[in-house]
């Protein structure tokens, strides 16, 4: 869609005025629309990736997982989301690292399994989904924080864009665990993936997709092979686009 520019400045001579060009900077994002206006800002100050260690991920990803940003996830329980969640907290070094999930069902060991630092670990359970929100809001603008992951159903528009602000602001990676019903809905994140089990033998096989990346790169499906034991991850590869994602990808 074109962008139809609604006003001007005419400058003043570049030999009268040396640096009148780069006072002008901040004024373009003024006639810009906000979604374009924000991915500009987005590409001019990337921050860099949370690499999670798997090598086919990581680099179809540009990286790894993008922090100041926020990160959605789709999947069933069971189907490799919350360990996709875990991993991430698991890149994060140095700083704490936090999961807000109200149903109570985290499982210490499982997060221990796959890396993660529990010294540095906080846990909030929080039934009432409003207090589960406040909290999240406010430990997703710490700085002290690298990784956030939470699940909290039902997440509006609204809520979504304040807490893609707070993940701006404290540089964070912000995940949100989602609900399938919610793949229609517009996204204010950096990264949508869906998460699905394949069938597999001895070992545990999750493919992880890209549904919508900004920045106008399409990421391939990637296949993590994984101990069923250990939880690490035994090898991973990248898989060709296939026909049956092409219906998910133009709902994200």
């Amino acid at each position: 869609m074109p962008v139809t520019i609604r006003a001007f400045h005419v400058l003043p001579n570049r030999s009268k005025c040396g640096n009148c060009v780069d006072n002008m900077k901040p004024r373009i994002a003024d006639f810009l629309p906000p979604e374009l206006a924000r991915t500009l800002s987005a590409v001019k100050s990337a921050s860099p990736a949370l690499a999670l260690g798997i090598a086919a991920f990581d680099e179809e990803m540009r990286g790894g997982i993008p922090t100041s940003a926020l990160t959605e996830i789709f999947g069933e329980i069971g189907q490799g989301a919350w360990w996709l969640g875990f991993k991430t907290l698991a890149a994060v070094h140095e700083k704490a690292v936090a999961i807000i999930e109200p149903a109570g069902t985290f499982f210490a060991p499982g997060a221990a399994s796959v890396g993660v630092d529990l010294s540095r670990f906080l846990v909030l359970r929080e039934s009432n989904r409003r207090q589960a929100l406040w909290a999240l809001e406010r430990i997703a603008k710490d700085k002290s924080v690298g990784a956030t992951l939470a699940h909290i159903e039902g997440l509006g528009e609204t809520e979504m864009r304040r807490l893609q602000l707070a993940a701006e602001s404290s540089g964070q990676a912000l995940l949100l665990l989602r609900e399938e019903q919610r793949l229609s809905r517009a996204s204010w994140g950096a990264l949508r993936l869906r998460v699905t089990s394949e069938p597999a033998g001895s070992e545990r096989r999750i493919v992880v997709q890209t549904l919508r990346a900004r920045g106008g790169f399409a990421p391939r499906p990637i296949l993590i092979e994984i101990e069923h034991g250990t939880m690490a991850v035994r090898a991973s590869s990248v898989l060709p686009h296939r026909a049956d994602f092409a219906g998910l990808a133009k709902t994200a």
